[in-house]
């Protein structure tokens, strides 16, 4: 018996848009064997898959991303891999953007299409969420994509409304817990049929129940492969599809994901501020496959994004959510005593019946990210009052194992949440996708820096990395400088900095630093200020100093840090110097602050 499961060629839903925008240069071209070569290819030649054999000759190419990789180079290092069927690389890496309704790319439907919502995901402003529901709710199996998942083989689900159901039916049965990440893995992947929910719920309960759980894994294993034996990659594939699925899930924000510190292990529930739209959705649909006559009638399903209808499509359910947001904000609000700027008013008393459709989803949005920051501004009040809590961030910062244990995007949130201790900043704004609980659901994308900071007298970026190898240099660099004059010239009538922050600053990535600090990029000077971790655990370590006497870092102390930093760096003759020498700028810079208060 197979599991089944949304990509495992694509393990990172955040990838799909890149392998979507490359497809998007063969559209109206025949999917044949030739194009599903090419395909794979300019996957190759813009580094979104990196095949196992790269020639001695072509690796430092590979891992430049200054550098651009010719099309006849890719094409190279492609039939360098000897595949026993190279155009089946490209059916496969297609394979995930057909079954969630991105394109239609099959040999056998002729030219190559981008969808309605395809093209809807490709654009510069959307809204993620509703791109992956609709997605999630036309995967199902059978289909006709694939005879693998048949229904002689018993499987007939809408995954995802099926999951839905599991979940809900579990939370009513067992109290609103939700399912833990082995509860998930064992029992997702592994429900084929809507019609075996109850079956699952009964086997939920045994496995909580079970005194060996490790005991129940393997006899589950049993079960459903129908072995004696189960090999060791069939237990470890519950595990690996549930976790790829929690992910994709996640991106619709129906389900909320807590996480531990390091983000190895959760626990997923649905999202209680969608309760409208999940109620909906419970109701209306039970989480069984839909049957079509033809390839065309399937293939028409697809390429329409009112199907299947959903609260946010219809007018009177977008002013139930709207009214419930509302509710949740002004409850949020008095529990916490948090105040609204005009800007909040405002939106608050919006006329919205007298909105277009179009615009009626916009100000639903707009009401979620004023929810979001308004969890954000109650966090900053624990966090900067929290000593506790600050010395726990500081000593992760100080603990290079315990950062290896960091996810990306745990790393980003947790880099978020130090900037905000720091000062008083008008906003601090990480470019992380955000569940409605304001958490994380992967890391910022490439196209923009990781977090903004937003002051009175200056503006910075804030660039993150987990990175400490070599390699340091060629995938951040580069990225770094582009982003940083991105943000320069959105906001050329005020100073821009960049903090880059990584466990370990490489020397090489200094260089390049110190190079556009000097020289310049692109022809004007920038300044980039790099610091380890532990480097800016110093700061935390003023903080709480300061904290003893009721006193705080001001945004202006950390902008003489920053210039007191570039000063040196055009002072210093070489790279090497000028990162040696930032640690003792901090601490002589954490020395006039505390004399100065």
């Amino acid at each position: 018996m197979k599991l089944w499961s949304i990509s495992t060629t694509v393990r990172n839903p955040a990838r799909l848009r890149d392998f979507l925008k490359i497809l998007k240069q063969l559209e109206g071209l025949r999917f044949d064997i030739k194009n599903q070569m090419k395909y794979q290819i300019l996957l190759i030649q813009n580094r979104l898959y990196k095949p196992m054999k790269i020639p001695t000759e072509y690796k430092d190419l590979f891992d430049d991303y200054n550098s651009n990789i010719s099309y006849n180079v890719a094409k190279k290092i492609f039939n360098l891999q000897n595949y026993n069927d190279p155009p089946m690389r490209g059916r496969q890496s297609a394979n995930p953007l057909n079954k969630l309704g991105f394109c239609i790319a099959r040999e056998s439907r002729g030219k190559i299409v981008i969808t309605e919502l395809g093209n809807l995901y490709l654009k510069g402003e959307y809204d993620l969420s509703y791109v992956f529901l609709k997605s999630m709710l036309k995967l199902q199996f059978p289909n006709r994509w694939s005879s693998e998942f048949s229904e002689k083989d018993g499987f007939n689900i809408t995954p995802f409304i099926a999951v839905l159901h599991f979940i809900n039916n579990a939370n009513n049965k067992f109290g609103n817990y939700g399912l833990t990440q082995n509860e998930f893995s064992l029992f997702v992947p592994s429900l084929i049929n809507y019609n075996l929910i109850d079956v699952y719920l009964n086997k939920l309960e045994e496995f909580r129940k079970a005194k060996d759980k490790a005991k129940f894994i393997l006899e589950f294993g049993k079960w459903y492969y129908k072995t004696k034996k189960p090999t060791e990659k069939q237990i470890n594939n519950f595990f690996e599809y549930g976790d790829n699925i929690m992910r994709y899930f996640r991106m619709t924000k129906y389900f909320r994901v807590t996480t531990t510190t390091f983000g190895a292990d959760w626990r997923i529930n649905l999202e209680p501020l969608r309760k409208i739209e999940t109620d909906y959705l419970l109701k209306n649909y039970t989480g069984e496959s839909i049957s079509f006559k033809s390839d065309d009638e399937f293939y028409k399903y697809l390429y329409d994004i009112k199907q299947p209808e959903i609260p946010l499509d219809k007018e009177k359910d977008l002013y139930k959510i709207i009214k419930s947001i509302k509710d949740n904000i002004a409850t949020f609000r008095e529990e916490n005593k948090i105040s609204l700027s005009e800007k909040d008013i405002l939106l608050l008393k919006t006329k919205y019946k007298d909105l277009l459709f179009e615009e009626l989803r916009i100000f639903t949005n707009k009401l979620r990210d004023l929810y979001i920051d308004l969890k954000r501004r109650k966090e900053k009040v624990s966090l900067i009052k929290n000593i506790e809590s600050i010395k726990k961030i500081r000593d992760i910062l100080k603990d290079s194992k315990v950062l290896r244990k960091l996810s990306p995007e745990r790393f980003e949130k947790l880099m978020t949440d130090a900037l905000r201790i720091l000062n008083d900043e008008i906003m601090i704004k990480p470019n992380y996708p955000v569940d409605d609980n304001g958490e994380p659901i992967s890391h910022a994308s490439g196209n923009q820096g990781d977090i903004e900071c937003y002051y009175k007298s200056f503006n910075k970026i804030c660039e993150v990395t987990l990175d400490q190898t070599n390699k340091q240099w060629i995938r951040e660099t580069q990225p770094v400088m582009r982003h940083l004059r991105e943000f320069e010239t959105k906001f050329i009538e005020i100073i821009s900095y960049c903090l880059f922050i990584a466990p370990v600053v490489h020397v090489d990535t200094a260089y390049h630093f110190w190079i556009s600090i000097k020289l310049g990029y692109d022809g004007k000077e920038q300044r980039i200020i790099p610091i380890t971790t532990k480097q800016f655990a110093i700061l935390l370590d003023l903080v709480l100093e300061l904290l003893s006497d009721d006193k705080m870092i001001k945004h202006t102390d950390m902008q003489k840090l920053y210039d007191n930093i570039i000063s040196t760096a055009k002072r210093s003759k070489g790279h090497s110097d000028w990162l040696n020498s930032i640690e003792k700028e901090i601490n002589e810079w954490k020395g006039t602050v505390l004399n100065a208060n």
